[in-house]
């Protein structure tokens, strides 16, 4: 008896909705479905990643977002475009691309050369808070890589890529860059595996970084300028993956110690939480406003 008065009752109600809607939409304020639509996204689950193309002018409570691509991606174990939150930039929602596939995932990829469509041949402002599109080529930022370096500790992993197809890759037990009064330095590395060989730690470790519009190296040119694009030169360098895509010799994207002078097609530099972090982190979320 219960039960067929309940959908009796909820018969009535939907019959209503539909009636109603049906009036709202003779007047000329109105779209088609505006009522119907509304009422579904509010009785299932709301998809957080949406873009809403009408926005409601009342204030709504703040989304509670991911503050790693470990948090991210723990529901849908899937690489991809995530949005999480930097707190200590005020950021509540920032596009990232996580990789979920490599070496136990939940890694951050703050930067990307697979084709010749970004340029790379940037200012210090615009290296500072980063460009591109992050399902493509594109550079994170070095003002979030400091913050998100200094405030957890992070490892680093890089993926390479020969014209030939042959992939390589480098791994660092610690990354953290400097803030941007010491001029983004690199200023940790920890130690070194991998196959692409180490060209980093040597020749960059603790060099500031140097875009077209600020010569930081310590070189009597300006390796930036040179080699069109920034980096943390040094004299000038063992590594540059900022360089021109596809160019020739010294002026690409280069790895030494993978094949000398000689330009890579594809470049990927990630970073992620370490184990010592992941409490911090959790204390965070749970302190979050829900």
């Amino acid at each position: 008896m219960f039960r067929c008065t309940f959908i009796i009752l909820l018969y009535c109600i939907i019959v209503f909705q539909i009636r109603f809607c049906y009036f709202q939409e003779s007047s000329e304020s109105s779209k088609p479905c505006a009522c119907i639509c509304d009422s579904a996204m509010q009785v299932g689950v709301v998809e957080d990643n949406l873009v809403d193309e009408n926005p409601s002018t009342t204030e709504q409570a703040p989304v509670n977002r991911p503050l790693s691509c470990m948090e991210a991606t723990a529901a849908t174990s899937k690489s991809g475009v995530y949005k999480i939150q930097i707190p200590q930039l005020k950021l509540s929602s920032v596009d990232v691309y996580c990789d979920n596939d490599t070496d136990g995932g939940g890694w951050l990829v703050f930067q990307r050369r697979v084709t010749y469509e970004e340029n790379f041949y940037r200012d210090w402002e615009s290296y500072k808070n980063g460009f591109g599109n992050v399902s493509k080529n594109f550079w994170f930022g070095l003002e979030k890589l400091h913050v998100l370096t200094s405030s957890c500790e992070q490892e680093m992993y890089i993926k390479l890529r020969k014209r030939t197809d042959e992939e390589f890759y480098a791994k660092y037990t610690q990354f953290r860059i400097a803030s941007e009064s010491e001029s983004y330095a690199l200023k940790e590395l920890g130690s070194y595996s991998g196959t692409a060989g180490e060209s980093l730690i040597k020749g960059h470790l603790g060099m500031k970084f140097s875009a077209i519009d600020r010569d930081n190296d310590l070189h009597k040119k300006h390796c930036a300028e040179s080699f069109r694009g920034g980096w943390w030169f040094n004299d000038c360098y063992f590594s540059n993956l900022n360089g021109l895509y596809l160019a020739t010799k010294r002026h690409g994207i280069n790895w030494n110690s993978v094949e000398n002078e000689v330009p890579l097609a594809f470049s990927e530099m990630m970073m992620r939480p370490k184990q010592t972090c992941w409490r911090q982190l959790m204390k965070q979320n749970s302190n979050r406003v829900v």
